[in-house]
This record gives structure tokens, sequence and C-alpha cells, in this order.
């Protein structure tokens, strides 16, 4: 007997589903920068960022595809998209964050360009995974 989990996002309506997918991106970024300035220098820390935003922008367009399923017609073009929002999002609150602690920002709008390069090609493939993974789940039920 199968089971599947019903989460809190699946009873959302699609743009609850959308913004519940960015939010994960965005939170587990910031997560992620939290605990690494917790264990390392800042300057390190800041390093780390763009692999942080790298995987969290991968998470993003997999959770979007996956709780969306089949309702947009054009899912990478979603998916880049959802990238570019959930970097420019994570941009702004590491920014007010540190500019709240320290009276300075800590990224400006180059490192903006560079999230944004890293973030949308990976909440790309992320995306891709999950179109892979629905047509193998798709695939096992006609067996």
């Amino acid at each position: 007997m199968k089971t599947r989990v019903i989460s809190f996002a699946d009873s959302l309506p699609l743009f609850g589903k959308v913004a519940y997918s960015i939010c994960e991106g965005v939170l587990g970024t910031i997560l992620i920068f939290f605990l690494s300035t917790a264990l390392f220098p800042l300057s390190l820390a800041v390093k780390i960022v763009p692999w942080a935003i790298g995987f969290n922008s991968a998470v993003t367009g997999y959770s979007l595809l996956n709780r969306t399923q089949d309702l947009f017609s054009h899912k990478f073009t979603y998916a880049l998209v959802a990238g570019a929002v959930k970097v420019l999002i994570t941009w702004i609150v590491l920014n007010i964050m540190f500019l709240y602690r320290t009276d300075g920002c800590i990224f400006y709008g180059l490192d903006l360009i560079l999230f944004l390069i890293i973030g949308m090609p990976f909440s790309g493939l992320g995306a891709l995974l999950a179109i892979k993974y629905s047509k193998i789940k798709k695939a096992n039920k006609t067996l």
C-alpha cells in the first residue's frame, strides 16, 4: 500500500504554492548564512552565500514544479522567474538585516547580478529534476 504525505502547501491555491516555494528557498539561504556566521568569521560566511543561493534556488525550482504539477504550460520559464524572485528577496532581506545591525550593506548591485547569474540557472536545474521525477512517477503508475 502506498501512502502519500499531504503537506500544508498542497492545500494552498496556486499563488500560495508559488509563494511557499519561493519562501522555502529564501528562508533556507538566510538560515545557512545565519548559521555560517555563527561558525565562521563574516569574511568566510559571505563566500558561502553563492553556494547557498545555488542550492536553495534549485530547491525553489524543484518545489515549485513539484507542488504545481501540470498547472503551468511553460514550466522552465516559471522556474527561472521564481529563482530570480527568490534571489531578489534574499538579497533585500540580508541587506536589511545587516543595515539594521551594522549601519551598512553587506551585498551590493554587482553581488545581486552574480546571485542572479547563479540562482536562475540552478532554479531551472531544480525544475528539470522535478520534471524528470514526475515523468518517472507517471511511468511507474502505468506499469
